[in-house]
């Protein structure tokens, strides 16, 4: 990330604006406010009950037999925040009225309203998501404020799809050029942009800029500021109406359960032997960055017995290590250590990382609480790689084996930070405190 002081040029006279934010958090908009509102109302007006049920026996079946009682209760609930998902990403669908919303987080409750969750696929508890539509025939300015304490990680993606979210054109963090007062402003367009900072180029496979803000410490990191600009004039373009809304909802949530219940959840995850890792590996599809690098895997864990996990930071200026339920989705990250960060984590005197995923406390400082559940998923993410390393030269990798956990103290390299009840107690107050700053309105 480049820092300069900015001119920010006129724009045209025919312009759409859109609102700020309604106080401190970037992420309390009216905007936010009003597509919440309407996503609430498409859900409550309109069935998916069909779509549910086929999202429901494609993921037992990607999961396969047996599915355990405890993995079957919380199946419906995965569901349904797949299903709001796919509302979610259709409200705000319309390059012609381009809003920035926030989306694949958990439930909360504000401006009156009883948001539901809608996460999906392995939402990473650090990462705020918020989406953009864009057409290749019109112009955007993406205006942002940096706080003084910013996101770890920062990118912006074009996607041709919401659903597999295949990037088709993308600005990385390091690349964004931010003025002195924290202000950048990026143009959109189908232009190649020559010369130009913070240009992203268009095509015609794009539909919406992904822009993902990692948060590595919750306590005091704030998400950008946001607004979008279309600099084309609107005039007698008609705004997408729920019915046409509703039919793309139904479309993503079709195009979800092939990428999310047959993709991630299948052919990436519990395609693995059980209680292991996959090698690290760089992709653009399935909602990865071509700058991640993601190692899978699912587990099942019996009385007494961890994972022990250690990670090799490579190349990467940011990772995370969550743990997931059987469906992909986080369990409550703001009430348990499910997740910790390059920021979160204590490194090992050798600059690797080593974490142990229980469901008991085992004192360690780098515990992963698989939040009271025997089974789970997770996917470790590597972020800031170049785009063309590979696992072979990026030095990012992963190692794990089970054990008792009795028998830690055997296999923890030496140095292993522990902590006391009273500090877990401490930290966890600590996580949810900066968790809930994301809520506040």
């Amino acid at each position: 990330m480049k820092f300069f002081a900015q001119t920010i040029g006129t724009v045209a006279a025919a312009t759409i604006a859109v609102a700020s934010n309604s106080g401190g958090n970037p992420l309390a908009t009216s905007d936010q406010r009003d597509l919440d509102a309407l996503s609430i109302k498409i859900n409550e007006d309109h069935d998916f009950a069909f779509l549910k049920a086929e999202a429901k026996a494609t993921f037992q079946t990607s999961h396969g037999l047996p599915i355990s009682q405890e993995a079957n209760s919380r199946l419906d609930a995965a569901i349904d925040e797949l299903a709001f998902s796919s509302i979610q990403k259709a409200v705000n669908n319309d390059p012609y009225y381009p809003k920035v919303y926030w989306v694949d987080a958990g439930p909360r409750n504000w401006f009156g309203l009883d948001v539901p969750g809608g996460r999906y696929s392995y939402d990473n508890p650090d990462c705020i998501y918020r989406t953009i539509p864009i057409s290749s025939k019109l112009r955007y300015v993406l205006r942002g404020h940096r706080h003084p304490e910013g996101p770890t990680d920062v990118t912006f993606s074009l996607i041709s799809d919401p659903n597999s979210q295949n990037t088709v054109a993308s600005l990385a963090g390091d690349d964004l050029v931010v003025g002195t007062d924290g202000s950048y402003t990026i143009t959109i367009d189908s232009s190649s942009g020559e010369g130009q900072t913070n240009h992203i180029k268009s095509s015609l496979l794009a539909q919406q800029l992904f822009v993902r803000n990692n948060l590595g410490n919750w306590q005091v990191q704030t998400p950008d500021n946001l607004t979008v600009e279309l600099l084309d004039d609107a005039t007698g373009r008609k705004p997408i109406d729920e019915t046409a809304i509703f039919h793309r909802a139904q479309w993503n949530l079709q195009e979800s359960i092939i990428d999310y219940g047959v993709g991630a959840l299948g052919l990436k995850t519990m395609i693995n032997p059980v209680n292991t890792l996959s090698k690290p590996s760089q992709s653009s599809t399935l909602g990865t960055l071509t700058t991640q690098a993601s190692s899978f895997g699912h587990f099942n864990l019996k009385a007494g017995e961890a994972i022990v996990a250690t990670l090799s930071v490579g190349e990467a200026d940011y990772f995370v290590f969550p743990a997931t339920d059987p469906w992909l989705i986080t369990v409550d990250p703001g009430a348990y250590q499910l997740s910790l960060n390059s920021e979160q984590a204590v490194a090992n005197a050798n600059g690797t990382y080593t974490f142990v995923v229980s469901r008991t406390d085992p004192r360690v400082s780098n515990w992963i609480d698989t939040a009271g559940l025997n089974e789970g998923t997770i996917m470790v993410r590597w972020q800031g790689l170049p785009t063309d390393s590979s696992d072979k030269d990026n030095g990012v990798a992963i190692v794990t084996q089970v054990i008792q956990i009795s028998q830690l103290a055997d296999v923890l390299p030496s140095g292993t930070k522990y902590v006391t009840p009273e500090e877990r107690k401490e930290h966890l107050a600590q996580r949810a405190a900066g968790y809930a700053q994301r809520f506040q309105y």
